[in-house]
């Protein structure tokens, strides 16, 4: 399905089961985690995962930022979407093709894994979505950077291609976690067959028998992309606790308003 096509979908969707929110309890808005997908950003003054874009979304508190990780010609691992910068820097280059220094000059603004984690780490989980295969040096180096971390606790990794799990076959299963989009029957049976720590997708296709199931195995189970408050709250009270959004400043703030709700009726 086409991304835009995928997009109305949700929205429309979204707005539908906005309509039958249910409330949740305070339990399960004080376990809800906010994920910011690509960080806090507009497109145009902030580019998605920069530093510009998490900056205020750890700052004010959101408990996790999603990011995604491809590597230089000289197998450094950066911060990018994309292949190369043509959507978010209008230049046409594959991040393959460029060494570290040369992608600092053309497109300084894209970060290396090292000062993610410096900046991050410990601050907000981070979840860290495989783009692709590297080479055994740049998978060493992936690695190594997060070698003083602990999986699960401080980052988990992600990835819509199962095989690229590969790279990172000896961290805990528990912190690889598969995302699905439009395919969530499929990937939800992989995940039951292979070790993986649970499973992240569109919330229009996540099933409340796949929730009950998760939750009871203690496993990981993430919702997005959401962007309205009955929406946020209906998905909430399913008992999905990862929620990962485009608009995490905004969504934070929904959940940070729910739980001062709660805690004031408590105190009446």
């Amino acid at each position: 399905m086409a991304p835009w096509l995928e997009h109305i979908l949700l929205a429309g969707c979204e707005r539908l089961v906005g309509l039958r929110a249910h409330k949740p309890t305070p339990e399960q808005l004080a376990r809800t985690v906010i994920v910011a997908h690509r960080g806090e950003r507009d497109g145009k003054q902030i580019i998605e995962n920069t530093l510009a874009a998490f900056d205020p979304v750890v700052a004010a508190g959101v408990g996790a930022i999603e990011f995604d990780i491809r590597y230089t010609r000289d197998d450094e691992p950066v911060v990018h979407h994309d292949a190369t910068l043509a959507r978010t820097f209008d230049i046409d280059t594959a991040i393959a093709d460029l060494s570290w220094a040369e992608l600092q000059r053309q497109a300084p603004a894209v970060a290396h894994l090292n000062t993610m984690i410096a900046r991050y780490a410990r601050r907000a989980v981070l979840m860290i979505e495989l783009k692709e295969r590297g080479t055994p040096v740049a998978e060493q180096r992936l690695h190594a950077a997060l070698h003083d971390l602990v999986p699960v606790r401080d980052y988990r990794f992600l990835s819509l291609v199962p095989a690229l799990f590969d790279a990172v076959a000896d961290t805990p299963a528990a912190a690889r976690v598969i995302v699905a989009k439009t395919n969530w029957r499929d990937m939800r049976a992989w995940s039951k067959q292979h070790p993986c720590g649970g499973i992240a997708g569109p919330f229009l296709f996540i099933r409340q028998a796949d929730i009950d199931t998760l939750t009871a195995d203690n496993a990981f189970i993430g919702s997005g992309f959401l962007t309205q408050h009955s929406a946020l709250m209906h998905e909430i009270a399913r008992g999905v606790p990862w929620i990962f959004t485009n608009r995490p400043l905004a969504l934070q703030s929904m959940v940070d308003a729910a739980l001062e709700e709660s805690s004031a009726n408590e105190r009446k």
